[in-house]
């Protein structure tokens, strides 16, 4: 979220904390959060730096907690491979969080702002797996 975001949304929001951080280096605490909304992080991270976000949030999250995750599917075709977020296969998503988080649900979606039609996207549900 940039800074310029951040200040139109206190003016209407009011009493709200936000904050801006780094989720490949996440200044928050362990256990710090019972969701996260991930719409559009995960889906512009390299290959590499996917393994460092997964950690992140599985630090961050709280026991049990829960990430909701929505990024661009390979079934969007309207966006050009080389233009614009990674694509995914579902599958893919499931192969990156299977070993950590119990996936609740998982449907196609569409991202709604300005492009025309809607790009395809997959959404997910997920609760941390917690480990003995």
């Amino acid at each position: 979220m940039s800074i310029s975001a951040i200040e139109k949304a206190k003016l209407l929001t009011g009493n709200v904390n936000f904050v801006i951080d780094d989720i490949l280096n996440s200044k928050f605490e362990n256990e710090s959060f019972d969701y996260i909304l991930d719409r559009g992080c995960f889906h512009v991270l390299s290959v590499d730096e996917r393994i460092t976000y997964l950690n992140q949030i599985k630090r961050i999250l709280k026991k049990n907690g829960m990430i909701f995750l929505k990024c661009m599917s390979k079934n969007e075709k309207n966006i050009p491979d080389d233009k614009g977020p990674h694509k995914f296969y579902r599958d893919e998503i499931i192969n990156y969080f299977k070993n950590d988080f119990d996936i609740k649900k998982n449907k196609d979606t569409v991202y709604y702002g300005t492009l025309k039609p809607l790009p395809k996207a997959l959404f997910f549900v997920m609760k941390k797996l917690v480990k003995l």
